[in-house]
């Protein structure tokens, strides 16, 4: 009987340890998220406020890891979340970030807005 006891708590510490690790898995994906969303958010103010006053902004982002930022259709995407949805009011250029930290400068040139690293 004691034999089986141990087994017993061999598995359900086995148990107890796979599931830790799939939540923390699962919690490290979503922060992943968070980070690349607030990167997109970040951009997207300083294109804003570019569009506003007309001023050069600079702007530094972290893209987390698996994620990359790119312009398209007047809009920032990364990795299938848009800003803003419908678009800003002018077309929006710059190069295709992948992860790490990016200081960005954004800028107004021939009618659309220019994001350059």
């Amino acid at each position: 009987m004691p034999a089986l006891r141990i087994i017993a708590l061999v598995i359900l510490a086995a148990f107890v340890v796979s599931i830790f690790a799939i939540g923390y898995q699962y919690l490290q994906a979503q922060d992943r998220e968070r980070r690349a969303r607030d990167a997109a958010l970040e951009l997207s103010g300083g294109v804003q406020n570019v569009i506003a006053t007309g001023n050069p902004k600079a702007v530094e982002i972290t893209v987390p890891a698996g994620y990359t930022l790119m312009f398209e259709n007047q809009r920032v995407l990364i990795d299938g979340f848009t800003i803003p949805e419908k678009g800003y009011q002018l077309p929006i250029v710059g190069p295709e970030l992948g992860e790490g930290v990016h200081h960005l400068t954004v800028a107004l040139e021939n009618n659309s807005v220019v994001v350059n690293e």
